[in-house]
């Protein structure tokens, strides 16, 4: 029997990985949707979040790995920036901003508007205009650098 020193088990498990990406990232998302379910049997995250997430691994998955094989690369990669890069990026905004202007003791709105209803529209009204502000952010950087395309193996395959 020959005996594998451990810099060779790497090397052939990263050389494996390389050739059966799909394999591992459909166990990855069953053991995720496995410990969702789990969480969900403790208590821990309700029904719905647990429903949503069975359907969100799978689909990302799906999308990632179209993607990465369509011909349609570059229009997926625009709409990857702008659309979840700005929704990301104007949700922080949102956090920030909502805590620093309306929510926090300190707050200017919260010390000019005393009516908490007010207060929570302004608030839900500045989610969307944020998404929107860092989406346009977004497609102005993906403009700028001409839409290329990261330089990394996994679009390349």
């Amino acid at each position: 029997m020959i005996v594998m020193n451990t810099k060779e088990k790497i090397k052939n498990f990263w050389k494996n990985y390389k050739k059966s990406r799909i394999w591992v990232s459909i166990g990855i998302c069953i053991g995720l949707i496995y410990m969702k379910w789990v969480l969900f049997y403790f208590g821990i995250i309700d029904l719905m979040l647990a429903i949503i997430l069975k359907v969100l691994y799978p689909l990302s998955i799906f999308f990632v790995y179209y993607g990465r094989k369509s011909k349609h690369k570059l229009i997926i990669f625009k709409i990857g920036l702008v659309g979840c890069c700005g929704y990301v990026f104007g949700l922080i905004l949102w956090l920030f901003l909502g805590y620093v202007l309306i929510t926090a003791p300190w707050a200017p709105l919260r010390i000019l508007i005393l009516d908490a209803v007010l207060r929570g529209r302004i608030l839900l009204l500045l989610l969307p205009t944020l998404c929107v502000i860092a989406g346009y952010i977004m497609y102005r950087v993906g403009k700028k650098r001409e839409w290329r395309l990261p330089s990394s193996d996994y679009f390349e395959k």
